[in-house]
């Protein structure tokens, strides 16, 4: 079953050469195709991808040099069943991660990992607790296995609201915490998540903390940090990790959960195996062994493109976020599906509504040709708004 993400309370052959271009592995424009479009904007389409936060760049050379050498000049390993790849891949992420291949669970992206939990730890009697809006995966899920849904306004800064999440949480069987949370792109410090998650389990000692890391390897705040060590030593604590974003993998599915053992034991009993294709697997094993050198970089990219994109909001008299992640969430001024509707009529894809900060839009960073380019259009459609009688302040 495919699970949409339009809202937080609504459920709704590769072949080498040419096509291993980067294009497919990255699958930029999903959001789009899920928005309507009859098939998935292609790259080089004359359109501007900026709605589903992927890596502009793809997954680098040495991906895909191993998914060339995975093909085989004959394609015969896709055309075979795939063998359980996801002990090995666990025992990758766990040497590079520093702990034991115990404490890591292998799933189809981390939404994978965001069902599993959702249904291992909520039901009926045990809602789920989130932020609104944030990634709405766990919210749908939940909707489809009847369990409750607790959502939790945003603050002015649109941070997550602590002080109000744990108040609702009390009893939750599940907290979905989202940092940086998508789509505001803001992030709460280590410290304030150290302190939150202390508490909350003080009050509700059953209620589980899942923290979802997606982009977490694109922060630049500085004395941010990941929650894993907390996931190792409580068992009511589970990190999300996935190569979706800065690896520029989106199109291939792989994510992994960080937890104590017996977590994961008890997360894996109800968890689909079998999930990972021998391709992804190739293309895992080749992500993890990139020298470091190869994050900061692309931290270093973004930043950049980040810093100029959100100048140019800036300068056009529109609010900003605090962005640590790879796209901004910006107060147009104007309802946001006017103004996705008319990006969209001038070659730029931005992203859906996320009610119900209806004036807000999330737009992903592409490269700085492309957000270059971008810019000029979008200066374009804030003008017409700054003429539309209705917009005017």
């Amino acid at each position: 079953m495919r699970f949409s993400r339009r809202s937080f309370f609504r459920v709704s052959g590769m072949a080498a050469g040419s096509a291993l271009t980067g294009s497919l592995i990255q699958a930029r424009g999903l959001e789009a195709w899920r928005m309507g479009l009859r098939q998935p904007p292609a790259p080089d389409g004359g359109q501007i991808i900026l709605d589903s936060n992927e890596n502009p760049i793809g997954p680098g050379q040495t991906v895909l040099n191993a998914l060339r050498s995975a093909l085989g000049p004959d394609g015969s390993w896709p055309g075979r069943y795939p063998g359980s790849y996801e002990d090995p891949l666990a025992e990758a992420v766990a040497h590079k991660l520093g702990v034991q291949p115990e404490n890591i669970l292998v799933g189809c992206g981390s939404t994978q990992i965001l069902v599993t939990a959702t249904q291992v730890y909520t039901s009926k009697d045990r809602p789920l607790v989130g932020s609104m809006p944030t990634y709405e995966e766990c919210a749908g899920y939940a909707a489809v296995i009847g369990s409750p849904v607790k959502a939790v306004p945003l603050d002015a800064g649109c941070r997550m609201d602590l002080e109000h999440t744990l108040h609702a949480a009390q009893g939750a069987g599940l907290v979905f915490f989202c940092n940086p949370n998508n789509p505001s792109a803001t992030m709460v410090t280590a410290e304030q998540t150290k302190d939150f998650v202390r508490r909350l389990l003080k009050r509700s000692p059953q209620t589980r903390v899942l923290v979802d890391e997606a982009y977490i390897d694109y922060v630049t705040q500085p004395g941010h940090e990941s929650m894993v060590s907390l996931a190792l030593d409580d068992p009511r604590v589970v990190v999300a990790r996935t190569f979706s974003k800065i690896y520029g993998m989106a199109g291939l599915r792989v994510g992994y959960a960080v937890a104590h053992a017996d977590t994961i034991k008890e997360m894996a009993a109800w968890h689909a195996g079998n999930t990972i294709s021998g391709l992804s697997f190739a293309a895992a094993i080749a992500a993890i062994g990139q020298d470091a050198s190869y994050l900061e970089t692309e931290r270093a990219r973004n930043r950049k493109v980040r810093d100029f994109a959100a100048d140019f909001f800036t300068r056009a008299g529109c609010d900003v976020t605090e962005s640590q992640t790879n796209f901004l969430f910006v107060n147009v001024g104007m309802p946001v599906g006017q103004f996705q509707a008319a990006c969209r009529a001038r070659g730029v894809l931005v992203g859906r509504p996320f009610p119900p900060l209806w004036s807000h839009s999330r737009i992903s960073l592409g490269t700085m040709e492309e957000m270059q380019q971008a810019t000029r259009i979008l200066t374009e459609v804030l003008r017409s708004r700054d003429s539309h009688p209705d917009y005017r302040n």
